[in-house]
């Protein structure tokens, strides 16, 4: 028998090595297709929001007691609101506005309150000829549609002076019309509706509290993920799974190392919202007086805080739990940057619906986002900081999040189970389903 050259590898490493380079290759261009599809939806999120918002008529109603003021307002409005796209075809093009007069103004209010019809624009002219007009509507002052019909509202205060100017005379020059916008929807603080600059701190408070709450599931999540994937690296985890069950084993990683993390957290955030809260104070001791420029916290209060904090537990917990399962699919730590890409991907989908609902958007997709996990703590914390949310709304996000996190801890269990004596497998879409089948 002829001896083997020692340089020359076994023919069975060879094959291994060749079947783990075509997985790899495999996983990597799956994994790619996946993400670009993903990444994509996230890129479109907004144009969708968009789309499905058109697809909305939105009824105005028109509120004046002088009836010739009235039908000229309607008529305005109607024009400048309905004018067709460059390119729409007039037999399948819809109207977006519908532009009506309402006999009774207490009726309309009614309607407005139940969000029967989206804006009441009540229309007077005043003893010096200005026409004022003031919209209610369920959104802020920056939304587009107020912003739209500010636009309305000028070619209102127009038409209304030139159809008055008499062929024979001079009249005064003409003064621009008077619009306010007063939001129904405004977030209240002990039931009282907040002020321009308290809803302005809001907002800011709104964003950086979203933007924390991303950022966090994102990192601290890793860390979860890191962790069970270095014990599995390792194999101390064969030794843990004889001592401890696989429910008890995924606790303790969700709790241990998550509590870290927010231990971190917390460090990091009490110091920021001290010198936030002591940002006056400190601009006058440094740069004087004429540096204040209002409370940085004016729109502030216990139970936003409280409100930021349970959402913030139970969104960190739900995304925790499905890190934990997925760092027990991969025998190395280094593959869990292809897995969490999508996770993170659904996260920022829920920063960026927040952000629109922080805008002052009210639509029925940003409401119903506000109740489906894993998008809630996100939507609804940002409802909660800009408009005025029912304590029933905000009940039944926080009881169907508490659902999401039983339902996702009891099929990460049994994924965690199968996934930490699964070594040198694919980690693929089929993998996860067969191990959530199995119990």
């Amino acid at each position: 028998m002829a001896g083997r050259d020692p340089l020359m590898p076994n023919a069975g490493i060879v094959a291994r090595r060749e079947y783990r380079d075509r997985t790899r290759s495999r996983l990597y261009l799956g994994s790619t297709i996946v993400l670009m599809f993903l990444a994509s939806l996230v890129a479109i999120a907004p144009i969708a929001v968009r789309a499905m918002d058109r697809q909305t008529v939105t009824r105005i109603a028109i509120v004046a007691a002088d009836a010739e003021l009235g039908q000229r307002a309607a008529s305005v409005a109607d024009t400048l609101l309905n004018n067709p796209p460059p390119g729409a075809a007039p037999g399948t093009w819809k109207k977006p506005f519908q532009v009506e007069i309402a006999a009774d103004g207490a009726v309309a209010a009614k309607e407005l309150a139940n969000g029967t019809i989206g804006g009441v624009m009540r229309v007077q002219r005043l003893a010096d000829g200005q026409v004022d007009i003031v919209l209610r509507t369920t959104e802020g002052p920056n939304s587009a549609r107020s912003q739209i019909l500010s636009v309305a509202a000028f070619g209102i205060g127009v038409l209304d002076w030139s159809a008055r100017l008499p062929p024979d005379a001079t009249r005064d020059a003409f003064r621009p019309p008077a619009y306010q916008v007063e939001s129904i929807n405004t977030a209240t603080d002990a039931g009282v509706a907040l002020d321009a600059r308290q809803a302005a701190s809001r907002y800011v408070l709104g964003l950086v509290f979203v933007i924390l709450l991303l950022i966090s599931i994102v990192i601290y999540g890793m860390w979860v993920a890191t962790g069970v994937a270095a014990e599995k690296s390792s194999r101390v985890m064969e030794l843990m799974i004889s001592a401890a069950s696989a429910r008890q084993m995924l606790a303790g990683k969700v709790v241990g190392i998550g509590a870290a993390g927010l231990t971190q957290y917390v460090a990091i955030a009490i110091p920021a919202f001290v010198l936030l809260a002591l940002q006056n104070q400190i601009a006058t001791a440094v740069l004087g007086p004429d540096w204040v420029t209002g409370a940085p916290l004016g729109g502030m209060s216990a139970p936003i805080l409280l409100g930021y904090g349970v959402f913030f537990l139970l969104g960190f917990v739900l995304f925790a739990l499905i890190y934990a399962a997925m760092g027990s699919f991969v025998s190395r730590p280094d593959d869990l940057q292809t897995l969490s890409l999508p996770l993170s991907l659904v996260a920022m989908a829920g920063y960026l619906v927040a952000v629109v609902a922080l805008g002052g958007a009210s639509g029925g997709f940003v409401v119903l986002a506000s109740f489906v996990p894993p998008f809630s703590p996100f939507v609804m914390l940002a409802r909660l900081m800009v408009s005025k949310v029912q304590p029933w709304e905000v009940g039944l996000s926080v009881v169907l999040l508490v659902a999401a996190i039983a339902v996702v801890a009891v099929v990460a269990t049994r994924m965690y189970a199968a996934g930490v004596l699964l070594y040198g497998q694919r980690p693929g879409l089929r993998a996860f389903m067969a191990a959530a089948r199995r119990g």
